[in-house]
């Protein structure tokens, strides 16, 4: 789903300790794409007091923000409700194109992002190589929803000139192992015709694996950002264990981590 209007970058802003961790990575995305940054707090059911308190706490970030990035355009935006009640809204009504979050409260952000049209950046820490987001890591696997991971890819390798990685499962399965190489020749086709830097290298383990077998390559070769689809359906054991995604970032320390909701149509970022 498209947006022609002015698009966002939002940050998800707790005023927890790490929170400007989450802002830093949120204004560099927002030059990356030449978009406006927003700062986001969904201030729960309580009263305008809480909403006054954050509106005062956010204008005054933006205030320091202007003065040491005066060209930098700024907002902020105070809703009520959680994030699960929001998400959809600042897309549809905001024109957010992709939510910068730290990594506490992880659980209730990942349920969040189930609900989601727009990719969730999980970041932690902002040393200046997680901030260069030059080198991307694709991990590749039979799902259909490959596609959408290996259009942000793009969007990374079209406007910050990265270098993209797209690291392909071993399938056993004969129907997995088609579906790995139809994913494979569409970035492929993608990648190349947009000129992004890009290498094909293939895993030694299959889809369920991949992504944690990705995670060590991007600390091996120094990637400084991966790029996965959440999961798709959703089983009792999921919920007790706890979703693939949510051990990866957890796993994923200064590495940040893009998780795209495949259950929901996702918004596209206009050049």
């Amino acid at each position: 789903m498209s947006k022609t209007s002015e698009q966002r970058i939002m940050v998800y802003c707790d005023f927890s300790e790490s929170m400007n961790d989450a802002i830093v990575h949120g204004l560099r995305i927002s030059q990356i794409f030449k978009k406006e940054l927003c700062l986001f707090h969904p201030y729960g059911y309580g009263s305008k007091d809480n909403k006054l308190g954050a509106q005062r706490g956010l204008g005054l970030i933006i205030r320091r923000l202007k003065e040491d990035f005066p060209s930098a355009t700024i907002s902020s935006l105070t809703l009520k409700g959680n994030l699960s009640r929001n998400i959809s809204r600042i897309a549809e009504e905001y024109d957010a194109i992709m939510l910068v979050l730290n990594v506490e409260n992880l659980k209730t952000k990942i349920q969040a992002l189930q609900e989601s049209q727009i990719p969730f950046l999980f970041i932690n820490g902002s040393s200046p190589e997680s901030l260069r987001y030059d080198r991307a890591m694709l991990p590749v696997d039979y799902r259909k929803v490959m596609k959408d991971t290996a259009l942000w890819a793009s969007y990374f390798g079209r406007f910050n000139q990265s270098a993209i990685e797209v690291f392909c499962a071993r399938e056993t399965n004969k129907d997995n192992q088609l579906m790995v190489r139809k994913n494979r020749k569409f970035i492929e086709q993608l990648l190349y015709k947009l000129q992004v830097d890009v290498q094909f290298s293939e895993s030694q383990k299959g889809s369920y694996k991949l992504p944690f077998e990705s995670l060590d390559r991007c600390r091996v070769d120094a990637h400084n950002l991966m790029i996965i689809p959440a999961s798709q359906h959703i089983s009792l054991l999921d919920i007790m264990i706890g979703l693939p995604e949510t051990k990866l970032v957890k796993r994923a320390g200064n590495i940040p981590v893009m998780c795209i909701n495949p259950k929901r149509d996702m918004y596209i970022l206009c050049d």
